[in-house]
């Protein structure tokens, strides 16, 4: 079986990541099939974006079969939300109108445009929504996730077409950049803490506990359960703003034991282990 490994940690960025739009409503590029194992192919065989001249390039992909978010996840569908931290004047679009590609489903996902971004390599942070184990509801993947699972998309930007198109160096956490003049994502930068101080009260909680924590930025957050096999019990939307912050989280119908809260944030993710307790 074709597997992806999520493997859910801390993660961490200094600003938020600006959402790249589709180049178009589809991309008119045919699907030819992607690798065997699935996935999206060596990113070292992608073409380097060379500055000032229009770039055009198509991945041929084939959607997993099983995710390993927390515990293994059969998967049924999967459909791309927004792709970030593409480098400036760069658009994405995808073969179907719908975004959504059903397991082993072959597709293409089209790059384009013309560039003047900073020269270097661009982790491209890939947002999900995926329909895993026959449930009618899907789960939201932040791109912070999709990026530590293996699901990994690089571009790279050189000065001229005389200079070498590096190797990629993929065992580094990068993110790019924003730059205040363009608002366009620039250069490479090590991940520090998008939300601190994040707390459960109380632990071990009964039937609700109250959720604390700090964001640098607001923005649209996605607060998650899991269990200790790694499954998804809960997943909620939260409207974050810059400071102090609070939530609830809820009981309802889950036995006692030991959880993961995870709360994603403008690409990142932290998690704070908690108990119920009867």
């Amino acid at each position: 079986m074709k597997k992806v490994i999520f493997t859910l940690f801390v993660s961490f960025t200094s600003l938020s990541l600006l959402i790249a739009q589709p180049c178009g409503v589809t991309s008119s590029c045919t699907p030819t099939g992607g690798p065997a194992t699935g996935g999206f192919g060596d990113n070292n065989n992608y073409p380097c974006i060379v500055k000032g001249e229009y770039y055009e390039y198509i991945v041929q992909f084939k959607m997993f079969e099983v995710f390993n978010y927390l515990g293994t996840q059969n998967v049924d569908s999967v459909e791309f939300v927004s792709i970030s931290n593409l480098p400036c004047g760069i658009c994405w679009a995808v073969n179907r109108a719908d975004k959504r590609y059903t397991k082993n489903q072959d597709g293409c996902l089209q790059f384009a445009g013309t560039s003047n971004d900073a020269t270097g390599q661009y982790k491209l942070g890939l947002s999900l929504k995926a329909w895993i184990n026959g449930g009618g509801q899907p789960i939201t993947v932040p791109a912070a996730l999709t990026e530590q699972a293996g699901i990994k998309l690089y571009l790279r930007v050189i000065a001229n077409a005389q200079s070498v198109c590096p190797t990629l160096d993929t065992t580094s956490a990068f993110q790019g950049n924003l730059t205040a003049a363009t608002g366009c994502t620039v250069g490479v930068n090590d991940m520090v803490a998008q939300v601190t101080e994040l707390n459960i009260v109380p632990n071990p909680m009964n039937t609700s506990a109250q959720v604390e924590f700090t964001a640098i930025q607001g923005g649209q957050a996605i607060a998650s359960v899991f269990d200790l096999a790694g499954k998804l019990v809960q997943q909620t939307e939260l409207n974050v703003v810059p400071g102090q912050n609070s939530t609830v989280v809820e009981r309802r119908q889950l036995p006692a034991g030991a959880y993961f809260y995870a709360l994603s944030l403008n690409g990142t993710t932290t998690t704070k282990h908690f108990f119920i307790a009867d």
